[in-house]
């Protein structure tokens, strides 16, 4: 998958997090890939396609459009899908609202696919 440009600060912050994050998405608990999938879908037995979703992208806790700024305290890493829902919720809630969320929905065995539970950190 390629990206679009990105400022180097930004990537700096992504991977950051990712790394501080133990490679695994702010809000659903994923493993994640960075830069490139590499051997992420032949690893963890799955497609291409599914692999996708759990492309590491830089989440602002705080949108910018609300005042949040690109700097590291404001950046974790999310995987593409959480990332993507999110924003495309109408008015889309607060970062922690929405890790909320996504945890209630873990726990009934949603969110993500029944074939990719094995990717999450479900304790």
């Amino acid at each position: 998958l390629k990206e679009p440009f990105m400022s180097q600060t930004y990537l700096k912050h992504r991977s950051r997090a990712f790394h501080h994050q133990s490679g695994r998405c702010y809000y659903c608990g994923a493993k994640m890939w960075l830069g490139q999938p590499g051997n992420f879908p032949a690893k963890h037995r799955i497609s291409s396609r599914d692999a996708a979703r759990f492309q590491c992208t830089a989440e602002h806790l705080k949108a910018r459009c609300d005042g949040g700024g690109n700097g590291a305290r404001n950046i974790v890493a999310a995987c593409r899908f959480c990332n993507s829902t999110r924003h495309k919720i109408p008015a889309p809630p607060s970062a922690q609202g929405f890790k909320e969320r996504i945890c209630r929905r873990l726990k009934a065995g949603a969110w993500h696919p029944k074939r990719l539970h094995h990717l999450l950190a479900l304790d």
